[in-house]
């Protein structure tokens, strides 16, 4: 995998250099960086890091996709691109081979142990919303109903169902788990075929947003007294931590179009930035250095970014910190 990357990036400086040559400009390296979803944070923040770049460094681009959490780490171990976002307890499944990469075949497992982070950030978090006539009021409610916990193959899936089991429901049994992602949910919800639905994002989240326009929804959520039977029942489980939102906060985040019984509990955990090992160390330490030393700049251009924090951005980090990115962060007092 790795020579092949790294016959890609010869091939890549040669036909820059070729250019130059002819008295043309070279191109940038262009690193391709895999997100969550483009209604994610993270695919927020990775497109106003691909913008800023573009503005200050002239070396280097990025050009942003979406896959998932857990296929955007399979596609970076397998050299398809070059930064994934994983969240720092799935970053622990996929190096000793558990929850939803128990499966993957042993290459990639190796090639897993060779990634190294960026940051993270702490910006997103899992969300529970229903319709409001659906009669659930809280996350015991669920019995008997339909929710959409997260997309086929995705690490929502397992989180919501522990959750579920946390409070005594079995998933399919007890309450109609459905593997299907929050766009189609709120589709379903809006013709009532559906319940409720797990979404990932900040506050506000974007599809949150534009469903309340069109029906009225309600926030549920786990209650802190079940975080540690939850924790029996996920691999990593103690660094998964709930959130809490004020009621006021998710009045002013939608303009009371979303209701909530109190404040809210949104589950989270640090979400990583991740490259290969081999990705050199100017480079790594260019990509960080244009993301936080442009942090103003970057917040004003989501809202889902306003709890976007650089002291936070070496935080739980369950990888090992890439040489270039630690220069940077050691530059700025962050780390020793």
């Amino acid at each position: 995998m790795m020579q092949l990357k790294s016959s890609r990036r010869i091939l890549t400086t040669l036909l820059a250099t070729a250019t130059l040559g002819l008295g043309m400009a070279a191109q940038a390296d262009d690193l391709v960086v895999s997100a969550t979803s483009q209604t994610s944070d993270d695919y927020a923040l990775a497109v106003a890091w691909s913008n800023q770049l573009a503005e200050s460094d002239a070396n280097h681009q990025l050009t942003v996709v979406d896959n998932g959490s857990v296929n955007g780490l399979r596609q970076l171990a397998a050299g398809r691109l070059d930064i994934a976002v994983i969240g720092a307890p799935h970053y622990l499944d996929a190096v000793n081979k558990r929850g939803n990469f128990s499966k993957d075949p042993d290459r990639l497992t190796d090639s897993y142990k060779n990634l190294r982070s960026l940051f993270a950030i702490s910006t997103s978090a899992g969300q529970y919303v229903v319709r409001d006539d659906a009669g659930i009021k809280s996350f015991a409610d669920l019995s008997g109903h339909s929710i959409a916990i997260g997309r086929p193959g995705g690490n929502a899936g397992r989180v919501s169902s522990a959750f579920l089991e946390a409070y005594g429901l079995t998933p399919e049994d007890d309450v109609d788990t459905q593997y299907i992602d929050y766009s189609d949910a709120f589709n379903q919800m809006s013709n009532g075929r559906l319940d409720g639905t797990f979404v990932w994002g900040g506050l506000p989240q974007a599809a949150i947003d534009n469903a309340s326009r069109t029906m009225d929804l309600r926030f549920i959520s786990p209650d802190e007294d079940k975080v540690d039977a939850f924790r029996d029942h996920i691999t990593a489980g103690q660094h998964y931590r709930l959130k809490s939102v004020s009621q006021q906060d998710v009045e002013n985040a939608y303009q009371g179009r979303v209701a909530a019984e109190g404040d809210v509990n949104f589950w989270t955990f640090p979400y990583m930035f991740v490259v290969d090992r081999d990705l050199d160390d100017d480079t790594a330490y260019a990509l960080t250095k244009a993301l936080w030393n442009h942090l103003d700049a970057i917040k004003k251009t989501s809202a889902a970014l306003n709890l976007l924090r650089r002291d936070e951005a070496t935080t739980g980090l369950t990888a090992e910190l890439h040489p270039g990115a630690a220069r940077y962060f050691r530059e700025i007092g962050l780390i020793e």
